[in-house]
């Protein structure tokens, strides 16, 4: 068979290109498409809920949200549709609200708005790990009830080398854990100084970044509370092996990391506001409880230096809080692709104290 040549290759994509850049964007029809894809307000908890068979989103805020004057601050639509009330566009949520979202061609559906308030003693949802779903699309299960949940793991990254690292656990007949477990992800992943894959949880999204994997967490979800401590029930097995992510053997030990973080972020810069810190490499066979306090405004200078900001900034303990970040790893270098091999955090409950 003739070979076609790279002119005759490029000429045929020239004319493709073309035609399709001349066909009218409502060749197709105009589009049906009419869902709200995401919806926030100002003082907003946790994630949202969007049940899109029912047309019912909910979410809640913190308990000194005026909810009788509350704006969307951000709503999130299929192309070419919109939304009435709009944006900015106060609303009593005392009671439910209706959002009226219009398709390109004139059809329109409401969704029902329901905002409710949270008590001061906020507790974090799926905080007993029961709860465990599996993503569209992918084999492995993440920790929460659907996609709205207020949990995050790195197993969307570790999948592209290997096997799922943060896993349902069951500890007896319907109760669960999460386990997160250290994976040596071989030579493939040495190429590029990311052998070691350690287990990672927390409060967040995850978004895949190729390019920067280090950018990929987005930790933290909307929160108000001020709790003295919290307290999770964890068991660990530090690996053997210590490697880095070129895998070499290193003569170190491996940690569990386990920290709370409060902060507010209203501003233009960050400031952390709470600080409670567990990092150990005791290995523990059978649960146990601990309680680590939390700190509220500057650290003792003689804190380790990984309990510090990165920016530096603290706020007091007056300041207001909008942002909780909970964090567990079963290799506190995570973040330097550093671990040791299988070792295995297990979590089975958390709570915050007031």
């Amino acid at each position: 068979m003739k070979k076609l040549s790279a002119y005759t290759i490029l000429s045929l994509l020239s004319i493709s290109l073309l035609t399709f850049s001349c066909i009218d964007e409502h060749f197709f029809g105009k589009s049906s498409l009419k869902e709200i894809r995401y919806f926030t307000v100002p003082g907003q908890l946790g994630n949202t809920q969007i049940v899109e068979d029912s047309l019912l989103i909910r979410l809640s805020v913190g308990s000194r949200v005026d909810i009788s004057q509350l704006a969307a601050d951000s709503i999130g639509l299929s192309s070419y549709a919109r939304v009435t009330p709009a944006v900015g566009e106060p609303q009593d949520f005392n009671q439910p609200v209706i959002y009226q979202v219009e398709a390109e061609d004139g059809s329109i559906v409401s969704y029902q708005v329901f905002i409710s308030k949270q008590s001061e003693n906020q507790q974090l949802e799926n905080s007993g790990f029961d709860d465990w779903y599996t993503p569209e699309g992918k084999n492995y299960e993440e920790p929460g009830k659907d996609e709205n949940t207020i949990w995050a793991s790195g197993n969307a990254g570790v999948v592209t080398l290997g096997e799922a690292n943060v896993e349902k656990f069951e500890v007896a007949p319907g109760d669960f854990a999460a386990r997160l477990i250290t994976r040596d992800l071989g030579p493939l992943a040495q190429l590029v100084r990311q052998r070691m894959a350690a287990g990672s949880m927390f409060t967040g999204k995850f978004v895949l970044d190729i390019s920067n994997p280090l950018d990929s967490p987005k930790f933290g979800i909307a929160f108000s509370g001020k709790p003295k401590s919290f307290t999770v029930s964890y068991s660990y097995s530090p690996g053997e092996v210590y490697r880095n992510g070129q895998g070499q053997i290193l003569e170190k030990e491996d940690q569990a990391d386990i920290y709370l973080l409060l902060e507010n972020r209203s501003g233009s810069e960050v400031k952390r506001i709470g600080t409670g810190w567990l990092r150990s490499g005791e290995a523990i066979s059978e649960f146990r409880e601990v309680t680590v306090p939390i700190i509220y405004g500057t650290i003792p200078s003689d804190s380790p230096s990984y309990w510090f900001p990165a920016n530096g900034q603290f706020g007091s303990e007056n300041d207001e809080v909008t942002h909780l970040s909970l964090v567990f790893a079963s290799s506190a270098e995570g973040a330097n692709f550093e671990g040791g091999v299988n070792s295995t955090l297990i979590i089975n409950s958390v709570q915050l104290n007031y």
